[in-house]
């Protein structure tokens, strides 16, 4: 009973930050291929959990705002409006582009949903990558396909990397 709740406790960790879930497994026991079915499995479902509630999150968020409007002060909102005009005079003075700026933007445009779906299982957390691929990509088919595939080439390569550096490989 004890392995068996290793491997969902594995399994949780893996859907939330995956990138510690491989050094965890092996401090607490468990063996190479235990940890990779299970942070694998973890790291895919979810994905799919929080990509799917983002779209909650994004459509709730479009409504709520003229909620928002009649309830927050007419002080606070002044406020915000003279913040808002500001910043618009600042950023009508400021220089426009620059070379290194076109550059980001092209990168931006011609290789955004890569960049995210190649980062986002070792350095951002698996929420934060589903809701930026569910609110920039969510009209193309492939994204999800591709990070499920991301996820589970990058969870392999983590494993048998930090197996070998350990020495239990």
């Amino acid at each position: 009973m004890a392995y068996f709740l290793k491997i969902v406790n594995v399994f949780f960790l893996s859907m939330i930050k995956y990138f510690y879930t491989p050094i965890y497994a092996h401090l607490i026991g468990l063996d190479l291929v235990s940890t990779l079915i299970s942070m694998i499995t973890g790291g895919v479902v979810g994905f799919l959990i929080y990509y799917h509630f983002s779209r909650i999150v994004i459509v709730s968020t479009q409504h709520i705002k003229p909620i928002a409007r009649r309830i927050v002060p007419d002080q606070l909102q002044d406020s915000y409006r003279g913040y808002r005009e500001k910043r618009t005079i600042r950023r009508k003075n400021r220089k426009r582009f620059s070379w290194r700026n076109r550059m980001i933007v092209k990168m931006g445009k011609n290789y955004g949903m890569y960049t995210i779906i190649i980062l986002t299982p070792i350095l951002v957390s698996l929420i934060l990558g589903a809701f930026l691929l569910r609110k920039y990509y969510s009209h193309r088919p492939e994204a999800v396909p591709l990070m499920i595939a991301s996820i589970i080439i990058e969870g392999a390569i983590l494993i048998c990397s930090y197996w070998y550096m350990v020495g239990a490989l």
